[in-house]
């Protein structure tokens, strides 16, 4: 699965896969960001189906990431490059991130409980990597692309 982001105001559209959101999510919170939770998508009227909107960032249902959110999403993902190697490699990363087997307290019981279904789906090779290693090299130019994107203000995820 792959998630499109679409800031409505300059049209600009980005994509980028569940692997990399999800740590480049886990990387902003290291380096200082505090969700503020994504605002519930257009279309949906949540009245009418008995529920509430849980703020994720990890489903692609057309949520809403405000303007303030998304720069300080960018300005803790910008804090982070110099930390990124810019080659690939299997360096060691003792950094205190997380622990590989517990997912990082930040995160919704929904978004656990998702992030657990898809480890089938291509999370489980990535889960134990740290954010760092996993944007070393190659990756790190999609970390760059999130930011700039970032930057353009607020943006649906699709």
């Amino acid at each position: 699965m792959s998630y499109e982001f679409l800031n409505r105001s300059t049209t600009i559209c980005r994509k980028f896969s569940r692997q990399s959101w999800t740590k480049a999510l886990e990387l902003a919170r290291l380096y200082g960001w505090q969700p503020k939770g994504t605002y519930p998508p257009l279309e949906y009227d949540f009245r009418l189906l008995n529920a509430d909107w849980n703020g994720t960032y990890l489903t692609n249902d057309g949520q809403l990431v405000k303007a303030e959110d998304a720069s300080s999403l960018a300005f803790a993902l910008e804090r982070s490059l110099d930390q990124i190697p810019d080659a690939n490699g299997n360096t060691d990363w003792n950094l205190l991130f997380c622990n590989a087997d517990e997912f990082p307290e930040w995160l919704s019981p929904v978004e656990i409980a998702m992030l657990e279904e898809e480890l089938q789906d291509g999370l489980l090779d990535v889960i134990e990597t740290s954010p760092v290693e996993f944007f070393a090299g190659d990756e790190k130019h999609y970390l760059i692309e999130l930011i700039r994107f970032c930057r353009l203000g607020s943006f649906m995820i699709l």
